[in-house]
């Protein structure tokens, strides 16, 4: 499990074995050797314009948005991923195939859902009929004008519709749980009621977990230091 994940004590279960599938994955993607290879593939762009040769692709980080215990009875909130390689894993416990199928969605759209058996549902499905403007106004009863949606919802500042969509179908589907994967920052969130219930990000607010707040103290060498610039 992620040790910087906040609120990591509240997963379990199925979603506790696919936060710890999505990390391993992270792990192998976001790291030095991803750093060497994407600025390669920079330094290859600008060759480019001068030496035609030279061609190197900018590899992708992964992103998920996953749906866990969706109750089948909502199919009709999502549209398409039944087709391509959804056909390898639909009915298949997710448990069973998970492993393989993150990684071959990795770098795809759309999301995963997984039903109340354990069974994958969809495969690369767009979620709709979401109402966002309904949840943004009982936050804004709750917490006020913060000055963005994202902020509103719970994230520590504005965010792509992965995230928002994500949110929104925790609300719109009570009992399920929804992960996510951010490409741009590798944050990993964790989703249920509308609300963030874990994340990676500790700006984000994190339903029902109090912050500690950790003061830096001055060391001994610090306090010299300081006396010295007088």
């Amino acid at each position: 499990m992620n040790k910087n994940l906040l609120g990591q004590k509240k997963i379990k279960g199925i979603t506790l074995k696919t936060i710890e599938e999505i990390d391993q994955i992270k792990n192998n993607n976001y790291g030095l050797s991803y750093d060497v290879v994407h600025a390669a593939a920079s330094v290859s762009r600008i060759l480019g314009r001068y030496v035609d040769y030279v061609q190197f692709e900018t590899p992708k980080k992964p992103a998920y948005i996953i749906l866990l215990d969706f109750n089948e009875k909502n199919l009709q909130y999502l549209h398409g991923g039944v087709t391509g390689i959804a056909e390898k894993y639909i009915g298949k416990k997710f448990t069973e195939v998970m492993k393989g199928l993150l990684i071959e969605m990795g770098n795809c759209d759309g999301a995963v859902v997984v039903g109340n058996d354990g069974k994958v549902l969809r495969v690369g499905a767009q979620l709709t009929k979401l109402d966002t403007k309904k949840i943004i106004r009982e936050r804004k009863k709750e917490y006020g004008d913060l000055g963005s949606p994202g902020r509103l919802l719970g994230f520590a500042n504005d965010v792509g519709t992965r995230h928002t969509s994500a949110l929104v179908a925790s609300y719109q589907n009570e009992g399920t749980k929804v992960v996510t994967l951010s490409e741009e920052t590798g944050d990993l969130r964790v989703y249920e009621n509308g609300r963030i219930i874990a994340s990676s990000n500790v700006d984000d607010r994190i339903h029902e977990l109090k912050k500690v707040r950790i003061e830096n103290k001055p060391t001994f060498l610090g306090k010299i230091a300081a006396l010295s610039m007088f």
